[in-house]
């Protein structure tokens, strides 16, 4: 009888803590890599996610002309095409294992961004970073950044 109390007493003590995995943003299981090992697409720039608190800064200018990057890849090596509000802009990164890559280079004019939101949309060159892609949702993350940049596909 005691060996029937000790099992369930551990399986609800087990289940118990497994529910407090659902109330903290970091804990237990990592978030889903991505559906596919590309970033291939035109995606929309719609706001920076806060990794420590999940707080969404959002594109000011939703229905404007936007920060829109085309990533094109063969799952190895891909360029990047596109423009912020007043730049247009270029580069080249190679994917690693899982969700990770790498920003070869990154740039374009320099004309001076008006809003803070594009100007942070430059992509770092020779920092590795990681990716996120589900559904139409492309969220991208550099070492030692708390914000992730989230796009949406069109």
């Amino acid at each position: 009888m005691k060996k029937y109390i000790s099992l369930i007493a551990i399986t609800l003590l087990f289940g118990l803590t497994a529910f407090q995995c659902e109330q903290k943003r970091d804990c237990c299981v990592p978030p889903v890599c991505s559906e596919i090992h590309t970033l291939k697409g035109k995606w929309r720039l719609t706001g920076y996610e806060n990794n420590l608190n999940g707080q969404m800064e959002n594109d000011p200018e939703p229905d404007g002309k936007g920060v829109i990057f085309t990533f094109d890849d063969n799952s190895k090596e891909g360029s990047i095409t596109g423009h912020t509000f007043v730049n247009e802009v270029s580069g080249s990164y190679t994917l690693g294992e899982g969700c990770s890559f790498k920003v070869l280079v990154f740039g374009g004019t320099k004309v001076g961004e008006p809003v803070d939101f594009s100007r942070k949309a430059w992509l770092k060159s020779d920092v590795n970073g990681y990716y996120q892609i589900v559904g139409g949702t492309l969220k991208i993350g550099f070492a030692g950044s708390q914000d992730m940049m989230v796009f949406k596909k069109i």
